[in-house]
């Protein structure tokens, strides 16, 4: 699923929403998540789930075709842990 078919989803389902103006509001609700993650280090979104940041720890790659060694520096990467409730 695209955002683009998220958006179409809430214009058709709204019905008093252009799509134009379901497209910004899926940004919006993008932007407060990323704005969330990024202030407090998770997002708890009841009955859905929880986004979470975790530090990655740096390690070790290969380029196989070089035959070369090279380090993968340290990063954030989000994970998302569902609800046990189911929405209905």
């Amino acid at each position: 699923m695209t955002k683009a078919d998220l958006a179409k989803g809430i214009y058709e389902g709204h019905g008093g929403l252009t799509i134009k103006e379901a497209k910004d509001l899926v940004d919006s609700l993008f932007s407060v998540i990323s704005e969330g993650l990024k202030k407090e280090g998770h997002l708890v979104i009841s009955g859905f789930g929880t986004f979470r940041v975790v530090k990655r720890k740096a390690k070790i790659g290969r380029i196989i075709k070089e035959k070369k060694t090279i380090i993968i520096p340290e990063r954030n990467n989000v994970i998302f842990i569902p609800s046990r409730t189911r929405l209905t």
